[in-house]
């Protein structure tokens, strides 16, 4: 798949971005600084996909939502889905394939997962005192995770597990560019979509900083105002609010 330089975002600057990649290939963080850069609304689609206790929508449902979501006049969609992807790149107006090499998307998502493990609040007791000290309510302590990682909205501060299953996402990741990619593929060539194809985090950091506000001019005058993001038209199409947003760092760091 021929792709452009990921050096040269189009002009004028795109309304509507989706992020594509394995598993692992640094989507999430990817978004966050994207969305910092351009003031594009940040929607994940595993805030819109996921509910509690890792709870799937039925199709007509999700259908529904991607179809809202495509409706919107300004946004960055985070997330492959792949069989849904072909609406999202059809009203995207830049597509963004994060295309790394799937045993590093593999050893990311295990660091992720250790992370995401190590960090994770500990089981509920039951201890009667404590519970008497904090009026009959379980208390939560914050945890790392809540700053440094990305959870789907709906599964924070519960029970579930932050991570649903390692395997799986170890099995997309090495699977990706001959299963998911191939739907991808078949989507793009449909709909014509532009696309910025990044191999590496050094090309990944090019297309960012290509996005990033231009500097004050010599008249002292900025950029034109980012316009404010969308309201949003119901209650389940929240642009991210995720803590991991206000923490994420360059690319070549953390993807």
């Amino acid at each position: 798949m021929a792709s452009a330089s990921c050096e040269a975002p189009p002009d004028p600057p795109p309304r509507r971005i989706v992020v594509l990649g394995s598993p692992g290939s640094g989507k999430t963080t990817f978004c966050h600084l994207l969305a910092a850069a351009t003031g594009l609304p940040l929607y994940h689609l595993d805030d819109l996909y996921w509910s509690a206790d890792w709870s799937r929508p039925d199709e007509a449902e999700w259908t529904r939502l991607i179809d809202d979501l495509c409706a919107l006049p300004r946004w960055i969609a985070d997330g492959n889905y792949a069989g849904s992807a072909e609406p999202r790149v059809g009203a995207a107006e830049l597509v963004v394939l994060l295309d790394r090499h799937p045993l590093l998307c593999a050893a990311a998502l295990v660091r992720r997962s250790c992370r995401l493990r190590r960090t994770a609040p500990a089981p509920p007791t039951h201890d009667a005192p404590r519970a008497a000290r904090d009026g009959g309510r379980r208390s939560r302590q914050p945890t790392m995770t809540s700053a440094r990682e990305y959870v789907p909205r709906r599964l924070r501060n519960t029970d579930a597990p932050p991570v649903r299953s390692v395997t799986a996402l170890l099995r997309k990741a090495l699977l990706f560019r001959r299963r998911d990619l191939v739907v991808i593929h078949t989507a793009l060539l449909r709909t014509g979509a532009p696309v910025r194809r990044c191999r590496t985090r050094r090309q990944a950091a090019a297309l960012l900083a290509a996005f990033a506000p231009a500097p004050r001019s010599a008249t002292g005058r900025d950029r034109a105002p980012v316009p404010p993001a969308n309201p949003p038209p119901n209650g389940t199409l929240v642009p991210c609010t995720c803590p991991a947003a206000a923490t994420a760092t360059p690319p070549w760091r953390s993807m």
